[in-house]
């Protein structure tokens, strides 16, 4: 009996030991594993690796350090000096910089720049080197060249430089673009508050065009300085060039941030390269959208009768579609074609018109002497005529 009884005892203590080692085993594996072998140890290692690097947290990005290292070097900062003026001159009226002892001044700007090939070309804006005598481009690692001006448009407010070295650090302009609200962008440049290179980031807030060129806005903050930067996306590609900001009243805080498109500047350095400037393409009209009828009536003098004539023929028409020919140019290329004020032209290269910005968009890439087919609506008859572009000006800085 004692022995039953002894052996009982053995067998309730070990099934109480065995249990306390299965929840060791159960909650604390990696104490009774066995050693990794080498190739598992570096496989497992790297694994590791992999992930710190990746920098994703809970399926989001939480770095872009990789992708700006490599972007980064292709920003340049820009430093303009003018010619000397004397003091009696009107370019000394806000004495930005005078030499000690003298009696003349000259004056200095700054703002950013993007190298787009490995021959040294440079895109900012024409407003950078507004006044320009001798341009000074430093690069991220400290060096400093001179820089020549190849050219520049006004309008568009971009300018090309040319600096005498090979870079493998460029960001060329895309033929095309394919950026879309709400993707992350980055702005990279250097603006006038001591700091060499800043990187603000942002989203595409909205896409539009105007007067020549197609803009981006960001959210992106962007400072005086930062002119001429470059917007890039999540992928280190340049989707624009940053060209202003708004502020308050107080000019304090900002608002609203602008890039031109890349594939638009891309046009325009061609351009300046063939060129020294833009030569953009003509119509010889302008016009009024179709549903400003009180503003049209009053710019063409209608009576009662023509203005129900006008509202008839535009009633024919899908809601706001059309531009009514408010004035032709004499001998441009639109009277040249035979159109004639109260036109209502509705398509231009196939492209649908439903106001004067879509009009000049419609040409806006266009030379002078391109063919443009131009449909329109007279006496509630559709038209079509072929126009040959006449040249608009544009001028260098």
């Amino acid at each position: 009996m004692k022995l039953l009884q002894f052996i009982g005892f053995i067998i309730k203590y070990l099934l109480i030991g065995l249990g306390i080692a299965a929840l060791f085993i159960v909650f604390l594996p990696e104490k009774f594993s066995k050693d990794k072998s080498p190739a598992e140890h570096t496989a497992y290692q790297s694994q590791l690796t992999q992930k710190a690097s990746s920098k994703v947290l809970n399926g989001l990005k939480t770095s872009y350090a990789d992708m700006l290292a490599e972007t980064a070097p292709a920003v340049v900062s820009i430093k303009v000096r003018s010619k000397v003026f004397s003091l009696e001159s009107g370019a000394c009226a806000d004495l930005e910089a005078r030499p000690p002892d003298t009696n003349a001044c000259a004056v200095l700007s700054d703002g950013s720049g993007v190298i787009i090939d490995k021959q040294g070309h440079i895109v900012t804006n024409a407003h950078v080197l507004d006044k320009a005598d001798t341009v000074i481009v430093e690069l991220k690692s400290g060096a400093q060249l001179k820089a020549n001006i190849v050219g520049g448009d006004i309008e568009s407010d971009i300018a090309l430089l040319k600096v005498d070295v090979e870079t493998p650090h460029f960001l060329p302009l895309p033929e095309n673009d394919q950026s879309r609200v709400g993707d992350l962008v980055f702005a990279i440049g250097t603006p006038n508050l001591g700091f060499h290179q800043t990187v603000t980031q942002g989203i595409i807030s909205a896409k539009f065009f105007t007067r020549v060129a197609h803009y981006i806005q960001t959210d992106a903050a962007l400072r005086p300085g930062n002119s001429g930067g470059a917007l890039v996306n999540a992928y280190g590609e340049l989707i624009g060039i940053t060209s202003l900001s708004t502020l308050s009243n107080q000019g304090e805080k900002l608002y609203q941030s602008y890039a031109v498109s890349a594939n638009n500047v891309r046009h325009i350095v061609e351009q300046i390269n063939k060129h020294g400037q833009v030569h953009r393409g003509w119509l010889g009209l302008s016009g009024d959208m179709t549903i400003n009828l009180n503003s049209i009536s009053y710019e063409l003098g209608l009576t009662a009768e023509q203005r129900q004539e006008l509202q008839s023929r535009i009633n024919q028409l899908p809601f706001g579609k059309g531009v009514v020919v408010t004035a032709v140019a004499a001998q441009g290329p639109a009277e040249q074609a035979g159109l004639k004020p109260l036109d209502i032209i509705t398509e231009v290269n196939n492209k649908p018109i439903y106001n004067a910005v879509d009009l000049t968009s419609a040409i806006w890439n266009l030379e002078p002497g391109a063919e443009v087919t131009v449909n329109y609506m007279r006496d509630g008859t559709k038209h079509s005529q072929t126009v040959t572009l006449g040249k608009r000006g544009s001028v260098s800085p």
